[in-house]
């Protein structure tokens, strides 16, 4: 009988794509507004900047899909080169399946990366899911893998490292940074 972890690793060979909400993943979750209500910024975790750009470099594609409209993260999505960048989705099952439709992807090809019940329907649908260890029970029980990441410290970082490692790609990028 094949492992938990066996599995995972062989579903991450296929990965292609790397999907991600960004609230309570890719951010602590808190917000921050002014007196007139604006947003005036939002605090990311540079592991995960990074972690796209070795994606990208690994030959991986990315994409976020968030709940919630923010200047702040398009912006550090567009400024990371995040080819996909969705912003104010309610629908996120909707608009994964767009996305992989026009990629030309199957959904085995893909992960998703999410932390509350709006994630589910995104969650349901991939070849790999992954939630923060700080994501609601609901998702935990529902995902392939709990990073042992908290949210907004590195969780996007995690999952690539671990995909890249199953796709036999990741020690060969760090190499470059050892010779």
């Amino acid at each position: 009988m094949q492992s938990k972890i066996d599995l995972i690793q062989e579903k991450a060979q296929k990965i292609k794509l790397i999907v991600s909400d960004v609230d309570g993943v890719m951010t602590r979750g808190d917000l921050f507004f002014d007196k007139n209500g604006n947003e005036p910024f939002g605090q990311f975790n540079i592991y995960d900047g990074f972690a796209v750009i070795i994606a990208h470099e690994c030959g991986l594609k990315t994409a976020v899909i968030s709940g919630r409209h923010s200047l702040c993260t398009e912006s550090r999505c567009k400024a990371l080169g995040v080819e996909e960048i969705h912003t104010g989705v309610l629908n996120k099952k909707m608009k994964l399946n767009e996305i992989v439709e026009r990629l030309k992807l199957n959904m085995d090809e893909v992960v998703f990366i999410g932390d509350d019940l709006i994630d589910l329907p995104a969650i349901k649908l991939v070849g790999l899911s992954f939630a923060p260890i700080t994501a609601v029970n609901e998702v935990k029980d529902r995902v392939d893998y709990i990073t042992q990441t908290t949210c907004g410290n590195g969780v996007l970082r995690e999952v690539v490292e671990l995909i890249l490692n199953a796709q036999g790609k990741y020690q060969e990028y760090v190499n470059q940074f050892l010779e």
